[in-house]
């Protein structure tokens, strides 16, 4: 008892004493959220603060010059600053409807970016950080019509509309490109029209459907220009249009001013319909400072006469002539000529088309090979041939029939008639022997397999039942297999890389695969040696393929004639190219005709055949690619 009262009154000197350390953590609590609390409001005021505060943006607009003329170049500058605490975007410049003041961009706008911050302190509050940000966009603009334009240019905040102090406006003098079409004409200018200016000339005031028209763009230059150059082309819209040479610079004098004429464009029109067809004009740049537009014409389009032959072609406008040969005219029957038709004369030779081709008894013609050769110089004209593959299918004398030729002379303004001469054909073969069908018909079905078509219905119970057989794969087997699978994998490895070290180069599995298919081909032949049955296709195989291989990769794809020309020029005997036209003629005959020949003449052609895959003059690999001196 007496120890009580010591107690209670040591506890209450000792501050320290067990009844006190149940208040202490939470007393370190609150000392620490005060300490966090000052120190994040420290950094707050010493940090750049939340803006609330919206951006102003400011815009100015200014022209570099107060004149221009009509054509000639001009820039606007459009700056635009934006400032304030966010930083935020900038806004772009919007223009007004520059088409409808007349006025066209040149090129793509240069724009320029720049960005500054500055900090700001005041008592009692933090710092403020103030970013400014200014767009500057160059505009190369140039004016097409005369008179003082204004730009309104402006910018979007939000909703609110900005605008600059000033809006910037520009005189337009001179005078604007003519927008109402000209008649054609053939003559040059006769008074000036400035220091540079586009004439257009037509040769024609009025022309017929199909007729050609003439269409030159010249430039009449007074002062000397840098860079001149064609920066819109004219519209020939419903004519078809070909390049024609351009002529040369010259000298020319309107009215009392002397110019020099550059050549701008030349073309041959060939108009599709009737009626008055306009031209739209031509635009020439000087450097990128100034635009020159030409103006448009308008020419008469009148349409063909009546009286057409039936079956005309409108395309058949100007004068042509006619003609057909044959590369041989003694032959045999089932063996192939090439007949040659020719179209020729001025005009838009590319679309004439030959009418309907005449019937030719006797003989078999297939689609024909179509070339055109187009020459240029006051007139379009040239020359469109058709070479037909012809195989008659009867012994005798047999005509080529002449093709006739309609077309209408724009000169005489009347319709005109070309026409071939006939072709006389020896045949030698059995004139009353039938026509060789081009394909063969499948017989129709007997009336056993006409019910044999549709086979009886069958029940899934009466169906066989097969009974699988044990897998091969065993557990011991798999095991086996596994365990060699690393050896195995060595030794292909090994194989691979002593292949690759020692086995042949491309060139000699090239060379082996040839002549593996030349012996297969070789195989082929000889089979057929008896009967004749593919003997010919693989003739052909094998000897296009050789020839081919001699001549290299000029000779891929190449007609015959070109390629037996290309041998020749490779070191070919002409005696070697003309036993390997000779034996491919052969095989042409066999393929597209009949032709009965004897197994001695097989023979004698199979033996030709080796000969020239043999001969060192011929198609034998590794020949000398250039003819002996």
């Amino acid at each position: 008892m007496s120890l009580k009262p010591a107690t209670l009154s040591s506890a209450a000197k000792d501050p320290t004493s067990l009844s006190l350390r149940p208040a202490r953590p939470a007393l370190l609590a609150r000392r620490r959220l005060l300490q966090l609390a000052g120190a994040a409001g420290l950094g707050l005021y010493l940090s750049p603060r939340a803006a609330h505060a919206d951006t102003k943006s400011r815009i100015v607009a200014e022209i570099d010059r107060d004149r221009v003329e009509v054509g000639e170049a001009f820039e606007l500058t459009v700056q635009v600053d934006s400032e304030g605490e966010r930083g935020s975007e900038v806004p772009e410049p919007v223009l007004p409807d520059l088409a409808a003041l007349g006025l066209q961009i040149v090129g793509m706008p240069a724009t320029y970016r720049s960005t500054s911050s500055s900090f700001s302190f005041g008592t009692g509050r933090g710092s403020t950080m103030t970013t400014r940000t200014t767009l500057t966009s160059v505009y190369t603009l140039i004016a097409s019509k005369p008179g003082r334009i204004e730009l309104p240019v402006h910018i979007m905040e939000g909703k609110t509309k900005v605008t600059p102090p000033r809006i910037p406006a520009i005189e337009v003098t001179g005078q604007a490109a003519p927008t109402e079409p000209v008649p054609a004409a053939a003559d040059g200018p006769t008074e000036p029209q400035g220091d540079i200016f586009l004439w257009t000339r037509l040769d024609k005031p009025t022309v017929f459907v199909g007729e050609q028209l003439t269409y030159t763009l010249e430039i009449y230059e007074r002062l000397p220009f840098l860079q001149i150059q064609l920066r819109q082309l004219p519209g020939f819209q419903d004519f078809w249009s070909e390049e024609l040479p351009q002529g040369q610079m010259r000298q020319a004098v309107v009215g009392n001013t002397a110019y020099r004429v550059h050549p701008g464009l030349r073309r041959a029109l060939f108009p599709q319909r009737a009626g008055t067809l306009t031209l739209s004009p031509a635009e020439v740049g000087i450097g990128m400072r100034r635009r020159i537009t030409g103006r448009p014409v308008t020419v008469e389009v009148k349409p063909l006469p009546a009286g057409a032959p039936p079956g005309f072609s409108p395309n058949n406008v100007g004068v042509y002539t006619i003609r057909a040969q044959a590369d041989r005219t003694n032959i045999k029957v089932g063996e192939p000529f090439t007949l040659t038709v020719a179209i020729q004369g001025t005009g838009n030779v590319r679309v004439i088309d030959p009418g309907a081709w005449p019937e030719m008894p006797g003989l078999r013609r297939y689609e024909p090979k179509i070339e055109t050769d187009v020459t240029t110089g006051a007139q379009l004209g040239g020359e469109r041939r058709y070479a037909f593959l012809v195989i008659p299918e009867r012994g005798g004398k047999l005509t080529v029939p002449p093709h006739t030729f309609h077309y209408f002379d724009p000169a005489t303004a009347s319709y005109q008639t070309a026409t071939s001469a006939p072709i006389e054909l020896t045949v030698a073969g059995d004139p009353n022997a039938a026509p060789t069908p081009t394909t063969d018909a499948a017989p129709p079905p007997t009336a056993a397999e006409e019910e044999g078509i549709l086979a009886p219905i069958s029940e899934p119970a009466t169906l066989p039942r097969a009974t699988p057989s044990p897998s091969w794969l065993t557990p011991s087997r798999w095991g086996w297999a596994m365990a060699g699978a690393p050896v195995l994998l060595a030794l292909g490895t090994a194989a691979n890389a002593l292949w690759r070290r020692f086995g042949p180069d491309e060139h000699s599995r090239v060379a082996a695969a040839r002549a593996t298919r030349q012996r297969e081909l070789l195989a082929q032949a000889e089979r057929g040696l008896a009967s004749g049955d593919g003997f010919y296709p693989a003739l052909a195989q094998l000897l296009q393929a050789a020839a081919v291989e001699r001549a290299g990769s000029e000779g891929e794809g190449l007609p015959r004639h070109a390629l037996l020309a290309l041998l020749a020029r490779k070191g070919v005997s002409s005696a070697d190219c003309d036993r390997l036209r000779d034996l491919l003629d052969r095989c042409d005959a066999a393929r597209f005709g009949a032709r009965g020949e004897s197994a001695s003449e097989r023979e004698a052609a199979l033996r030709t055949t080796r000969e020239l895959l043999t001969s060192s003059t011929a198609l034998k690999p590794g020949s000398p690619t250039r003819p002996p001196a």
